[in-house]
């Protein structure tokens, strides 16, 4: 296991300087060429007295909005049976995860297949598809309710969830003397085995080695490696693991998956360690909709939301 933990670490740090190597040549071209300026952008735009009212005739006329997300089922389903109630406006969601939001939007991109309206994902992921001139800017009367933090600069998407990186424990297998108070903590020999970490959580790993230092940081996920963690995939299947006891602690969750058990009365409990880190999900709508994209504006920035 802790082959495979170094492992997974070099590999990540190789990909990233072959990302650079490659990202330079792409930066130059993509200054060359601007991708030409969506067919729809005049009406991504539009914010004059009468928007909503055009918005609305025309999403009615159009009928259905084709939403690729990686969030969940249970946060969607309520948002999209809103949108549909207050516009009569049918939603279409795939849903998969952040990376698989990316390669399909991509491929079919390429393919010269564009089906999806909106894309609602992980921050990188969104900056992706946004490198990738598969966005488009747009605005919204609820912007100015935003902090300026939730844009970037080219205002290809916008941040409209969180998601915090937390531990979780079983309450029945942890007892409240032995819940880590640190990062330290976890690398106490009491849990050696016991930790389960998320496998695909690059951004948490990496905050956490910039917040460290690289050689401290490092030396750090080294240590945690040889306690033999447990590796899955997938943050609500480790909060249910946690929960049922099969993994005793959960190292990198977010606090959500925890609570959502927790609340129908499993053994599980998420705690905040100093300092926490974040990750931004954000919105955005596709540079070429396959319609006239008149009920292409996200539900969650749309005033959708009860």
């Amino acid at each position: 296991m802790e082959r495979q933990f170094h492992q997974k670490i070099e590999r990540r740090q190789f990909t990233a300087a072959m990302l650079g190597l490659l990202a330079a040549p792409a930066a130059a071209r993509a200054q060359q060429r601007r991708p030409a300026d969506s067919p729809h952008r005049a009406l991504y735009m539009f914010d004059g007295p009468d928007r909503q009212t055009r918005l609305v005739a025309g999403a009615r006329a159009e009928g259905t909005l084709t939403l690729y997300t990686s969030l969940n089922t249970q946060d969607s389903g309520p948002i999209v049976a809103a949108f549909e109630k207050k516009y009569g406006v049918k939603a279409s969601i795939w849903r998969a995860s952040s990376e698989k939001v990316v390669q399909r939007a991509v491929t079919e991109s390429r393919a010269g297949r564009f089906r999806c309206d909106v894309m609602e994902t992980n921050g990188p992921e969104m900056e992706a598809l946004s490198r990738e001139a598969l966005l488009e800017e747009f605005r919204s009367p609820l912007f100015g309710d935003l902090a300026p933090a939730a844009f970037p600069k080219h205002r290809h998407y916008v941040a409209d969830r969180f998601n915090f990186f937390t531990i979780a424990y079983n309450t029945r297998l942890v007892p409240p003397q032995d819940v880590p108070n640190s990062y330290d903590d976890l690398l106490h020999p009491r849990f050696a085995g016991k930790i389960g970490l998320e496998a695909d959580d690059v951004d948490w790993f990496g905050a956490m080695v910039k917040h460290m230092g690289e050689e401290k940081g490092l030396a750090y996920f080294r240590k945690l490696a040889a306690s033999r963690p447990q590796i899955r995939s997938g943050h609500t299947l480790m909060g249910q693991l946690v929960a049922s006891g099969e993994i005793p602690l959960a190292a990198n969750i977010y606090n959500h998956n925890a609570e959502r058990v927790a609340v129908r009365g499993a053994p599980i409990r998420w705690k905040a360690l100093s300092p926490t880190f974040g990750r931004p999900n954000a919105v955005g709508v596709a540079r070429q909709a396959p319609q006239g994209a008149y009920c292409r504006l996200p539900p969650t920035v749309s005033g959708s939301t009860p």
